[in-house]
């Protein structure tokens, strides 16, 4: 058999994920890749997500039945399920087995996180469990928490990739103010998010019981094609989330602050990394003493992307001046906040060093101007000159550099921008 001949005979007989490549000894190794969550890879390895089966029954009792895989993330997925106890519709969020694992062993949070919003009251506009259990999985998985909880129509991240402009003012005012209770009521709670995100920002649906069934008609659940893997063969489900509701049934629904997987209890820490980078508040980035306010700072700059559609800060080199990524944010983050860091500040963040003098300006001596947060929105010509203002220092009041000097949550529902919006 010519070598053309056998090698079209091996492609066949792989799976659609398996590819192959050559080690430094030049000998064929086999690398893989998923459409989807990387099914059948071990929990000892930092996997082991859940591979459930449609119409599967899971939970006390047997009592919930899997209908649908609506999402996925890097330590869970997330599954449309039927209550046979409460007859109705719910979500099932199962943990990785890392993830459960690291619970287990109480080097993750969020099932803490989840009983103190949840006991002894709950807010609309934070997530809260109904019921928690932890199942067995299949192959090298491991075992997996699952949370329950009510069916929410997807996260505010899919509703600002369906439109090419900003959202209107109203439903803008809407989801932060319902964003900023969500973030009020798990402050009071004693806990910090850590990870605020439009991902993580998910809003109501208005759909019943009837509606949903017949979308699971016209749309049945599925499976991705075959995949190898290290407990062979495997076949993920398909990510088939709730349909986004119209821009009407935006403004009437309410939006919740949910996935509370990096969430911490409210103290000083310091020396780890939270946020992504460009939500990141300065105190995190130099490597300082974080809590509360951290969440604050994100929650700022979130707020400008859902008034402009555009990120504040950008992660880049600051050819110019010669900074780095890192560098050029501390400069945005001064020239914003119209702000330069106090000494006190920088004494106690150990990579101070690394960017300032002892005069607290950056090493490389940028030019330092001043473009505070109303005069951008203003460049965007989307608000009246009113608006501009109110809608900058309320901004403004989340972005100090000074942890200690920025607003508290429930201070900024008492701002009069977005006070008795409702």
């Amino acid at each position: 058999m010519s070598t053309t001949t056998t090698t079209a005979a091996r492609s066949e007989e792989r799976t659609t994920n398996q590819h192959f490549s050559l080690d430094a000894d030049g000998k064929e190794v086999v690398d893989l890749s998923f459409q989807s969550e990387g099914l059948g890879l071990p929990a000892e390895k930092g996997y082991g997500w859940a591979q459930l089966e449609f119409s599967e029954k899971i939970g006390y009792d047997l009592r919930y039945t899997i209908t649908r895989k609506l999402g996925w993330g890097k330590n869970s997925s997330t599954w449309l399920a039927w209550n046979e106890v409460l007859n109705k519709y719910v979500a099932v969020k199962v943990l990785t087995g890392h993830a459960t694992d690291l619970h287990e062993r109480k080097m993750a949070w969020e099932e803490q996180a989840l009983k103190r919003l949840t006991f002894p009251s709950v807010s609309e506009n934070c997530v809260h469990i109904l019921e928690y259990f932890t199942m067995k999985g299949r192959g090298s998985a491991g075992s997996h928490l699952c949370f329950t909880m009510p069916l929410y129509g997807g996260d505010v991240r899919s509703l600002i990739q369906s439109r090419t402009s900003p959202f209107p003012l109203p439903l803008v005012k809407r989801i932060l103010l319902h964003l900023l209770r969500g973030i009020a009521f798990a402050h009071e709670r004693g806990i910090v998010h850590t990870d605020l995100k439009f991902d993580n920002v998910l809003f109501t649906t208005p759909a019943t019981t009837e509606d949903i069934e017949k979308w699971i008609q016209e749309d049945p659940p599925r499976r991705n094609p075959p995949e190898l893997s290290s407990d062979g063969v495997v076949k993920s489900a398909v990510s088939q989330p709730m349909k986004l509701p119209s821009e009407e049934e935006a403004l009437r629904a309410t939006y919740v602050l949910a996935d509370f997987g990096c969430a911490l209890p409210s103290k000083r820490h310091a020396h780890c990394n939270i946020t992504p980078v460009l939500l990141r508040a300065p105190e995190v980035l130099l490597g300082g003493e974080w809590d509360t306010p951290a969440d604050i700072w994100s929650f700022g700059c979130l707020a400008y992307e859902l008034i402009t559609n555009e990120t504040l800060f950008q992660y880049r080199t600051y050819d110019d001046f010669g900074l780095t990524e890192t560098e050029n944010l501390l400069y945005q983050m001064m020239f914003h906040a119209c702000e330069e860091f106090e000494p006190t500040q920088l004494s106690i963040c150990p990579l101070a060093g690394e960017y300032f003098n002892s005069n607290c300006e950056l090493k490389k001596e940028p030019t330092l101007g001043r473009w505070p947060i109303q005069e951008l929105i203003a460049e965007h010509k989307i608000l009246s000159d009113e608006e501009c203002f109110a809608a900058g220092a309320f901004v403004q009041r989340c972005l100090r550099l000074n942890p200690e000097d920025r607003a508290t949550a429930k201070d900024l529902l008492e701002d009069k921008w977005i006070r008795g919006i409702e």
